[in-house]
């Protein structure tokens, strides 16, 4: 090790006198070593290189981070240092550990998850056997998408704490009913609570859609099968107007003229219910889905959706102005559009994959 040694010394001087291309190209060298050796490698040779690619580093440019993250992410005995170090750094670079590095522990994605926020925890849901503590922390302040995020994680594992709460929020949010009822590692006496939840939500779902007439029933029909009890009532009739506008979008779509910038232009125009049936037809979401998108509570969802549909700020700008309670405020717009620019598009791809299982459920 001492020849290695040696070079490293070479070139941690090298790195500290060349531009940002020179360094660059020594620490890829560097990594290139390191990779090649690595296997052979016990901990304190794993340290020599955790100190100077550590230290090196931090005097490049951001493409050559990703490059140096992605190299390092699934070698099992890759510098720790330097992981921790590129996890914390901006989701560009550290995504790659995050998803893939084994030399990352509870402890550390915990650290990462409170100092940075969404997008590294989203990173973080990704990664296989994530383990209770590391959920327990996402649930509790990682809002509305990580939460889904990690209950579609079937390989997670949930404190009995962690899936209550899981299951306690299902009982106000149907796409959480539809992510749990996937897992099969819920307790018994919580399977009975999440059902309990869904019975109501059909209840809830009935009453609003059956006529004032028919609401004494909706218990009943709940029990005979909420489906088939929905499919033979009547529509109310403020939903003609969204219904009048899902033909217009299909047949727009059928033409092969419907795309982002028609989206667009409805935003613009005010027209919500065309907006919404485009975002559901273009995003293969259900009308429910994609109102709840746009309108619903979850202010970031529009944006997911958005940058996975590789659509622009632009686009996106004008459904955020739909909502009533968000969008005209000039520091939210900024908010938005920052976030919108920080949000990896596989990530945001990978949620919307989340977002049409969970609709195609039946």
């Amino acid at each position: 090790m001492s020849a290695v040694g040696s070079l490293l010394r070479d070139l941690e001087s090298t790195m500290l006198r060349g531009s940002n291309d020179e360094r660059a190209d020594i620490l890829s060298r560097l990594t290139d070593l390191f990779l090649a050796t690595a296997v052979h490698m016990d901990e304190e040779q794993v340290g020599v290189f955790d100190v100077v690619i550590g230290r090196l580093s931090r005097a490049i440019e951001l493409r050559a981070r990703v490059e140096l993250s992605e190299r390092i992410a699934p070698v099992p005995n890759a510098p720790s240092g330097v992981v921790r170090q590129l996890a914390l750094d901006e989701i560009a670079v550290a995504r790659a550990v995050l998803v893939q590095s084994p030399r990352l522990n509870d402890q550390d994605l915990v650290a990462v998850s409170a100092a940075k926020g969404r997008d590294h925890m989203l990173a973080i849901t990704e990664r296989p056997e994530l383990g209770e503590p590391v959920t327990d922390f996402l649930i509790l302040r990682g809002g509305r998408v990580v939460t889904h995020a990690v209950a579609a994680n079937q390989t997670a594992r949930f404190s009995r704490h962690g899936m209550g709460v899981l299951v306690m929020r299902a009982a106000q949010d149907d796409a959480l009913q539809a992510t749990l009822g996937l897992r099969r590692d819920i307790p018994a006496e919580l399977v009975d609570q999440l059902m309990t939840a869904a019975k109501n939500s059909a209840r809830r779902r009935l009453s609003e859609s059956l006529e004032p007439t028919l609401a004494g029933d909706v218990d009943s029909a709940v029990e005979r099968g909420a489906d088939a009890i929905a499919a033979g009532g009547q529509m109310p009739g403020e939903l003609g107007a969204i219904s009048a506008a899902l033909v217009e979008i299909r047949e727009l779509n059928e033409t092969g003229l419907l795309d982002e910038a028609k989206v667009r232009t409805y935003a613009r125009d005010g027209a919500t219910e065309h907006a919404i049936c485009g975002v559901a037809v273009l995003a293969q979401l259900g009308l429910p889905a994609s109102e709840q998108i746009i309108l619903g509570s979850d202010r970031e969802a529009v944006l997911l959706v958005a940058r996975a549909l590789g659509w622009s700020w632009e686009t996106t700008a004008a459904l955020i102005s739909l909502r009533k309670d968000f969008g005209k405020s000039q520091a939210a717009i900024d908010r938005a559009r920052e976030s919108f620019r920080n949000l990896a598009q596989g990530t945001a791809q990978r949620v919307l994959g989340f977002l049409r299982m969970r609709d195609a459920k039946p």
